[in-house]
């Protein structure tokens, strides 16, 4: 019996030391790259049974000057492999381009060992654009290049702390730590590429000016904002977490350069600033979805609002209360939680009502909460409420009972992949058979539509884009976006917003 558990750490072994040995498959040159903090790295997506030994050899490199978002000794079919541009010889028989010359983006009808590249010419500093207020505080300028959109990507990439950064099944635990989020980030980028290409086979020509911000103060902020020139730019979008975002925001108002934050659901980010746009679907979006929703399906239901009189819920408890009552025919509760009671007994007296959870508090708190309510709820059987809620709690919490979800037809904003859309399995086909990984639903979702509406924006109609940023949604895109704005002087936030309802345990948009 000792003789097969031997065979087999042998081959284990062995498998680990051709992983790290020179050879592997052929390595067929790609010629896609990209600037990221001035440098010009080959962007290559790992293919079956290459090794960093020989994808470094193919484009004329030492195996040490690759970068990688793995464990190198265990590359997978899909990983990226950063290789670094300085004029060598490549294996097929081509030359790296320099290493900080700035490149233009190849369209889909060029490729670049067919066609040189051209440079990509910096605008003079001199030239002051005309004043074109949108209120009474922002202006629009002019595009800094006529033959390019020039956008800057402003992300924690970490690749120089790559090497630093084991993601073998050993180093699990570190997995939260700050230096992970560039492995977090990495499937925006990834999905921002691949509306980059669809883009390029459009036609559109789009310089793409990646800025690795490494650390989190303003002042790390600042260095990356301009010595990558980003000022210099049509749009900025900023993957950034909240400081860093603000100091980014604030740059760019500074330079009337309009900025983009992905994923953030907080209102305030947009105060004040004319520039920001604001992806997450703003509150007044949530509450008209919910209430017409609300309107067509139960509009003689009595209608209780869960909430804690937590900060962090007043925006949205105000934004759906302003809105229900703009319908005379709709009545509604404001109930605390801490007096969860008055539900039991509310719920009680009434017909079959409906329940909209607003509480809001820290993550543990909300676990407990969500189990709470769907118990308290599902003790109905015969007057069975309805229930809404803003964040998604089948995706939110894992060990929640799909059961008592689907008994309350459950209706949430749901950010998860759904199947029977073609869309979306068009999406996850892509992103599965360029990287050999699922995409997550928000990261490479949002990545691959901000970059396909703003270009598109930008090119059917000019800076005259920014004044009302509505366009129909371009083919492939994956989630709407519309933008208005309270003020003159806010930016603008997304005000589309789709419901989904459980039924038979999957989720299916509300008409």
């Amino acid at each position: 019996m000792r003789k097969p558990v031997v065979l087999l750490l042998l081959l284990t072994w062995a498998s680990i030391v051709w992983a790290q040995m020179p050879g592997g498959a052929s390595v067929q040159v790609s010629h896609k790259t990209q600037i990221v903090n001035g440098k010009r790295y080959f962007i290559h997506i790992v293919d079956r049974g290459q090794t960093v030994y020989a994808i470094s050899r193919a484009y004329g490199l030492k195996e040490v000057e690759a970068v990688t978002k793995k464990d190198i000794h265990f590359l997978q079919i899909g990983d990226t492999v950063w290789l670094p541009c300085k004029g060598q010889r490549l294996s097929d028989g081509t030359t790296a381009p320099p290493a900080t010359e700035p490149t233009q983006t190849a369209t889909a009808s060029q490729t670049p060992a067919a066609t040189p590249q051209k440079p990509v010419a910096n605008p003079p500093a001199a030239i002051q654009p005309p004043a074109d207020p949108i209120g009474p505080v922002a202006t629009i300028r002019p595009r800094v290049n006529p033959q390019s959109i020039v956008v800057s990507l402003m992300m924690p990439l970490n690749l120089s702390q790559m090497d630093k950064i084991s993601t073998t099944k050993f180093d699990v635990e570190q997995r939260g730590k700050t230096s992970y989020k560039s492995l977090e980030f990495i499937q925006f980028y990834e999905g921002l590429l691949l509306g980059l290409e669809k883009l390029e086979q459009r036609g559109y020509n789009v310089t793409l000016n990646v800025v690795d911000v490494e650390g989190t103060s303003d002042e790390d902020v600042e260095r990356a904002f301009v010595s990558h020139n980003v000022a210099q730019s049509d749009l900025l979008i900023a993957l950034l977490t909240r400081q860093p975002f603000h100091k980014a925001a604030e740059l760019a108002r500074q330079a009337e350069l309009f900025i983009v934050n992905p994923v953030a659901d907080r209102p305030e980010i947009v105060k004040g600033n004319p520039y920001v746009f604001k992806c997450m679907p703003s509150f007044e979006a949530y509450a008209k979805r919910t209430v017409q929703t609300i309107e067509t399906n139960n509009p003689n239901s009595p209608i209780f609002i869960v909430h804690s009189k937590g900060k962090g819920e007043a925006a949205a408890v105000a934004a759906l209360t302003a809105e229900i009552e703009q319908h005379p025919n709709l009545n509604y509760t404001l109930i605390d939680w801490a007096q969860s009671s008055k539900l039991t007994n509310a719920i009680k007296s009434s017909e079959r009502s409906v329940v909209i959870s607003m509480y809001n508090q820290d993550k543990s708190k909300n676990r407990i909460y969500a189990s709470q309510l769907l118990n308290k709820l599902s003790a109905f059987k015969t007057r069975t409420p309805y229930l809404y809620s803003y964040e998604d709690w089948s995706t939110l919490y894992g060990d929640i009972d799909f059961s008592q979800l689907q008994n309350l037809n459950y209706s949430t904003f749901y950010l998860d992949w759904v199947r029977a859309n073609t869309t979306h399995r068009d999406f996850i086909d892509l992103f599965s058979r360029r990287y050999s990984t699922e995409p997550t639903n928000v990261y490479a979702g949002m990545g691959h539509d901000i970059i396909l509406y703003f270009v598109t924006g930008l090119q059917q109609k000019g800076t005259e884009f920014f004044r009302s940023p509505i366009i129909a949604t371009p083919q492939g895109m994956i989630y709407p976006l519309s933008f208005s704005h309270s003020r003159a002087d806010y930016g603008f936030e997304n005000q589309y917003a789709i419901l989904y309802r459980m039924s038979d345990f999957h989720f299916i948009p509300v008409r």
